[in-house]
């Protein structure tokens, strides 16, 4: 069940970037022909909840003597973006940042409470799609990579079932909005398709102490800025067959 329900994420996802390709009917959000740089800075400030995972075929397990609670924790996220040549097709940008991030949460066996506080440092790594909505409103998918490090942690008792290092395949989705001509800001929320080490046996979920198993969800509000080229680094103008073509015939009479 859990191949199934990856594999809906990626049809899903796929569905929405063709959708995409095949409708170009609003304003375009941004101008390709080199009134702005293709790269950039983003900035995305958020918070962090473990959610107890109790759906067995999601990987998580129910146990009428065990009560597990998420804890809210924060985010913080520096980065660049890169647009791909004349937008993209399915794909539309990349980004590459690095985070801080607090997960947090609890466990309760009749009598018997456990916390933990788990605190990393990530470097994430997303390709994009953009479908727009309307000329200033677009709906964000992205597929990503993130290695996350702990640099520290706080348990009571010390929680089991831990590692220093996580690396899995994370889904975000966002619903953007154009501020200004310069300035997006885009909502976003993550969670993990995949676990790859080994110790989670390929599960979406955090197994933390015995009987309890959480999904992290971080929730952030992602701002990227457009800025304009220097004249030392113009990017490159795309334009359309037919006007390359009358371009041509110009430079050579």
């Amino acid at each position: 069940m859990r191949t199934i329900a990856s594999s809906l994420f990626i049809v899903l996802f796929c569905f929405s970037a063709k959708c995409q390709f095949y409708e170009r009917k609003n304003r375009p959000l941004m101008d390709l022909n080199g009134n702005y740089s293709m790269n950039g800075w983003i900035l995305s400030p958020g918070l962090t909840y473990m959610w107890p995972n109790k759906i067995s075929w999601l990987g998580g397990q129910r146990k009428e003597d065990t009560v597990a609670r998420g804890r809210i924790g924060l985010y913080l996220e520096i980065g660049r973006y890169h647009i791909f040549p004349e937008g993209g097709a399915f794909f539309n940008y990349m980004d590459y940042s690095i985070a801080y991030k607090r997960l947090s949460g609890s466990e309760e066996i009749i009598d018997l409470k456990s916390k933990f506080k788990k605190n990393y440092v990530s470097g994430n790594f997303n390709i994009n799609n953009i479908y727009q909505l309307g000329d200033r409103h677009f709906l964000q998918n992205s597929i990503g990579v993130n290695i996350d490090y702990q640099l520290w942690e706080n348990g009571t008792p010390s929680p089991v079932n831990t590692k220093k290092l996580l690396f899995c395949i994370h889904y975000r989705i966002g619903y953007g909005i154009k501020l200004t001509e310069k300035l997006f800001v885009i909502p976003t929320l993550e969670t993990p398709i995949i676990n790859l080490r080994q110790w989670e046996k390929g599960k979406s979920t955090y197994g933390i102490f015995n009987n309890s198993r959480y999904r992290p969800i971080v929730f952030s509000c992602r701002f990227a800025w457009l800025k304009s080229p220097s004249r030392a680094n113009c990017p490159p103008v795309y334009v359309n067959p037919g006007e390359k073509a009358k371009q041509d015939q110009h430079f050579m009479e």
